[in-house]
């Protein structure tokens, strides 16, 4: 039995073999994880000499091998605080017994139980003893003298009385009280690690139990987990056996009729793709046609109200120019009419001195230019009338040809 402490801190106790072994230690078989310098406590069970106790030791870990497959535990040297034979080997080898170990009976417990035996007889030397009797004589044979008669007599001194106190009793009773409490340590120990051992065996019996139970159960279980596996498989198997029958057979029977239906699902498809295509094409068609009156209309009727805008709008420009003209024409005439009267009247008012022939000449020659200079002037005026006239008809052609031109969109555009 090993009892110790694991990395994580943990205590733990476990039941193994020791794989090899001698007077310093032994390497044994463990699942626990251990620290190379920690101490553990060995106890010896199942000895050959199962009649004495089980042995108890410290020992030190010094190696710890790990397995070399996952089916394995790993594998602990310790070495034991003290060499002794503790295996309850009857007959050591001859160079064990040269180191002058303990035979197993006379190995004690070491260091784990020093402690306890230190505290009880610490206890045990602490109770506090009132001895309250006093003996007043204390004789013995080896103290009387020959002639005891004589003592009697008033000559001799009066014996010595012995106080027995609670230190002088305690010390007297040191060595019975110290095998008493190595006794009562051994037992309370012994029962301890008996009761410990006890236990850890019913726990590890009742998880070897609890183990083969479940390991059981899932054999069980996965016996007959395979076996409904297998059923389906073999049912799964059956029926693709069928199912691939089935499809055989109905290829046999579809195989000569597929071209010929192919054929006529094309045929029936190509038909009725193409009826379906021209109905779409007729569809499509009368749309646009609806369409495209539609637009041409309205962009008819915008094109007309845009027209009518644009002659509208090219008449009052002619009126208001050809208004503007005739204004400017009147007063160039009446300045020019005025500026000829001026004239006259200057020329007429100069000539009266001069004589009557000769004024009626110069009248004439003046009444000719007049009459020249005012044909003149009216046929400048027709001329330019006329110009602005044909301007007027060009700038008109031209807005209407534009708007003509013009998309019917972006008339739409320009309105709005």
């Amino acid at each position: 039995m090993v009892l110790g402490q694991n990395l994580m801190g943990e205590q733990f106790m476990e039941r193994t073999v020791s794989v090899t072994l001698n007077m310093h230690g032994c390497r044994y078989a463990s699942r626990h994880d251990y620290g190379v310098g920690t101490w553990v406590t060995l106890q010896m069970v199942g000895l050959n000499n199962s009649k004495e106790k089980p042995a108890t030791v410290r020992a030190v870990v010094r190696s710890v091998h790990p397995p070399e497959s996952l089916r394995e535990l790993q594998q602990v040297g310790v070495e034991l605080e003290a060499p002794s034979n503790v295996w309850g080997i009857a007959v050591p080898p001859a160079d064990w017994l040269s180191a002058r170990e303990p035979t197993t009976s006379t190995a004690q417990l070491p260091q784990p139980v020093a402690p306890v035996q230190e505290s009880a007889t610490k206890k045990i030397s602490e109770i506090p003893m009132k001895t309250e009797t006093k003996v007043s004589e204390i004789t013995s044979s080896s103290s009387l003298s020959p002639a005891a008669p004589a003592s009697k007599s008033a000559a001799d001194p009066q014996p010595t009385r012995a106080v027995v106190t609670p230190e002088k009793l305690i010390a007297a009773l040191q060595g019975k009280l110290q095998q008493e409490a190595e006794k009562a340590v051994h037992a309370a120990a012994a029962k301890q690690i008996a009761d410990l051992v006890r236990e850890a065996l019913s726990s590890l019996e009742d998880a070897r139990r609890s183990s083969v139970r479940e390991m059981q159960e899932f054999r069980s279980r996965a016996e007959e987990t395979s076996q409904r596996l297998k059923k389906q498989t073999d049912e799964l198997q059956r029926e693709l056996t069928k199912a691939q029958e089935y499809v055989d057979k109905l290829m046999q029977e579809l195989a000569p009729s597929i071209p010929a239906k192919l054929k006529e699902a094309m045929a029936r498809a190509t038909s009725e793709f193409e009826n379906a295509a021209d109905e779409i094409a007729e569809l499509r068609y009368e749309r646009l046609l609806e369409n495209l009156q539609g637009a041409t209309n309205e962009a008819l009727s915008k094109l007309h109200a845009h027209s009518v805008e644009v002659q509208t709008s090219v008449q009052n420009a002619f009126n208001s120019r050809l208004e503007d003209f005739r204004r400017d024409t009147e007063l160039h005439v009446n300045r020019a009419l005025a500026e000829t009267k001026e004239r006259v009247e200057s020329a007429l008012s100069s000539l009266e001195t001069e004589s009557r022939a000769t004024c009626d000449a110069r009248r004439q020659t003046l009444e000719a230019e007049v009459a020249r200079s005012a044909e003149h002037t009216a046929e400048q005026f027709h001329k330019r009338i006329k110009t602005f006239l044909h301007t007027c008809l060009e700038a008109t052609d031209a807005v209407v040809d534009e708007h003509s031109k013009t998309p019917a969109g972006k008339r739409a555009k320009d309105n709005d």
